[in-house]
């Protein structure tokens, strides 16, 4: 049995960058300023001599802009004098210094300010960037070229609170099998035993394990068309259930479901088809590539609903977390073997209905002479 478990993670850098001024100013002790004095200095005689002519000299005068040590203090310290204007230059260099701390501060207080609201501002991602609040849905359906239409689906009522409540929303998609006889009613089986099923499911049995329950009853309700035997008819199969923002799938056959998200289409299921057993014997060198590729059944299913015992079942055992944006896809082939991924992307616009017919009518305009039922489910989450 192969199992898908998928995961989305969202990983945010964190910057952190912190700045300390260095600016700064000191004043050092000690100093002051003076004007220089025009005493002159003397040295008196002893008593019993005769005085003696002293010479005096005075202090020269000072230029302009000179600094003069003229006296010491008691510890030795010399005192600086500033002449003429350099006080006033002093005052005024200060007032300089601090009105340009004063700038420097307030530039780096916004610059912190602006950094710290870049560090909580959400970087946006083109098409999903929140959590799900809710969803609408829209179908399209057609018979194409075909005589008679063997796509089936259905869609649990989004109208019942109690229901969407407690088991969430389920639609599911089924395509009978066109080679074969009654696929019709087969495909029409496996949506109605699902719908009866799914508001009775217990409340306490995991995801997997409603979705796998239901897989189970609708492969009884194929059986019972076509005996189990492989040739009298059968179905593909598709299943999602959303509930609290999360998805969860289970897929039989060869139908997708895709998740859209930011204009990327991702394929959730993989097809059972011979295929990939063909691929497989061909890396093994039991085949050529070249034979793998011309056989004929490559394209023939090897799992589906109404063949018996189920060969093949793909579903996630975790859940997916669906984003605002998202766009949840169920299709069958009569779409996908027309339109390219990019162009399903591109449908996908405005609201649920219209992305669904708008798939339609790009199909139809292909203008496939052989065009083949075709059938989308889409969710559109917000």
């Amino acid at each position: 049995m192969i199992e898908y478990a998928s995961a989305f993670s969202n990983n945010t850098p964190f910057l952190n960058d912190n700045a300390t001024p260095d600016s700064g100013f000191q004043t050092q002790t000690g100093f002051s300023a003076a004007t220089p004095s025009g005493a002159a200095n003397t040295t008196p005689a002893p008593a019993e001599t005769a005085p003696a002519a002293v010479e005096t000299t005075p202090n020269p005068t000072p230029e302009a802009s000179t600094l003069v040590a003229e006296s010491v203090s008691l510890e030795g310290t010399p005192l600086p004098t500033v002449a003429g204007g350099g006080q006033n230059n002093l005052v005024l260099g200060l007032f300089i210094a601090v009105a340009a701390l004063a700038c420097a501060t307030v530039l780096l207080t916004r610059a912190l300010i602006r950094l710290k609201r870049k560090q909580h501002k959400r970087i946006p991602v083109r098409g999903a960037t929140l959590k799900a609040s809710g969803m609408e849905v829209g179908n399209a359906h057609h018979i194409g070229k075909r005589g008679n239409q063997e796509d089936s689906f259905a869609i649990s009522d989004l109208t019942n609170d109690k229901l969407c409540r407690h088991a969430g929303v389920l639609a599911v998609v089924a395509d009978g099998m066109g080679g074969l006889a009654d696929g019709e009613l087969v495909s029409g089986g496996v949506t109605s035993s699902v719908m009866r099923e799914f508001p009775l499911l217990p409340e306490s049995w995991t995801m997997p394990q409603k979705l796998l329950f239901l897989v189970e009853k609708a492969n009884e309700a194929g059986n019972a068309v076509t005996g189990g035997v492989k040739s009298h008819g059968g179905s593909t199969m598709l299943l999602t259930l959303i509930q609290d923002g999360s998805l969860w799938f289970a897929s039989v056959g060869d139908s997708r479901i895709c998740l859209v998200r930011g204009g990327g289409v991702i394929q959730l299921t993989r097809p059972h088809t011979y295929e990939s057993d063909l691929d497989k014997k061909a890396a093994c060198q039991d085949i050529t590539f070249e034979a793998a590729s011309a056989d004929s059944q490559r394209k023939a299913l090897t799992s589906y609903i109404g063949m018996g015992e189920l060969c093949a079942i793909d579903y996630s055992n975790q859940p997916i977390q669906l984003l605002a944006g998202d766009w949840v896809v169920l299709m069958t082939d009569g779409v996908f073997n027309e339109l390219t991924n990019a162009e399903i992307a591109h449908a996908l616009s405005d609201n649920a209905p219209s992305a669904a017919e708008r798939i339609e009518r790009m199909v139809l305009a292909k203008g496939d002479p052989h065009q083949d039922n075709l059938t989308a489910v889409v969710f559109r989450i917000f």
